[in-house]
């Protein structure tokens, strides 16, 4: 999460979309960067409005108005894939690894995806996941954000950063997970687009520039409210 207090704005990071680079570029600049724990680097939109705009506005009311919140979303399917290559690392292979719950090395990508069709406190540790636009979200399930940028569009929303902050911005890249292909079968990928229709509709409505319109202001997640 970064915050410019004079340009007004706030960056919230979803994990697995590219920004960590965006965040390692500009973070020197802002006024409160979290780079760690990742629950508060990846703070979420709900959380911002509950904790930490009370504390910026020194207990009076919060101009949110004022205010651009920017985010990034991924491809539902390519974003659960991110996450199935990233724990599929050696480091959490072994069985006294600290992680090594969230290892993916050992089953298809199809399993994983069966897996995130599990009630989530059924569900194995890699499988618990808030979802690829659960950072934007705000406490009734909508999308909180201003704009809310494709990640394939990722340098139309650099482009808007920088103009912000009045400056280029170059990006290095940053935890890149191995690229490989992934196979699914037809009825898990009904199955995951059915469990997760929100997040598909909010993803295929999503404009170039990141604009957030009535159409998906008016899109609910079903218990899946930002946190």
């Amino acid at each position: 999460m970064l915050y410019f207090h004079k340009q007004k704005l706030v960056i919230l990071t979803q994990p697995k979309t590219g920004t960590t680079a965006l965040h390692e570029a500009i973070a020197s600049e802002a006024s409160i960067a979290f780079n760690t724990p990742p629950h508060m680097k990846h703070m979420t939109y709900a959380k911002f409005m509950r904790m930490l705009s009370e504390w910026i506005s020194q207990g009076d009311h919060f101009p949110r108005k004022k205010y651009t919140f920017v985010s990034v979303m991924r491809e539902p399917v390519e974003w659960f894939g991110s996450w199935y290559r990233y724990n599929r690392r050696d480091s959490l292979a072994s069985e006294n690894s600290n992680g090594n719950a969230r290892y993916t090395g050992n089953i298809s990508f199809n399993e994983y995806l069966e897996a995130l069709l599990l009630p989530k406190d059924e569900a194995p540790a890699y499988a618990k996941l808030g979802g690829p636009c659960s950072i934007a979200l705000d406490k009734s399930g909508a999308i909180g954000v201003d704009r809310l940028f494709r990640y394939s569009d990722l340098d139309q929303m650099v482009d808007f950063v920088a103009e912000k902050l009045g400056r280029s911005i170059t990006l290095e890249k940053a935890n890149v997970s191995e690229k490989m292909a992934l196979e699914a079968e037809e009825a898990t990928l009904a199955r995951i687009k059915e469990k997760f229709a929100f997040e598909f509709s909010v993803y295929e409505g999503l404009k170039p520039d990141g604009t957030v319109g009535k159409e998906i202001k008016a899109l609910r997640s079903e218990g899946k409210q930002g946190r």
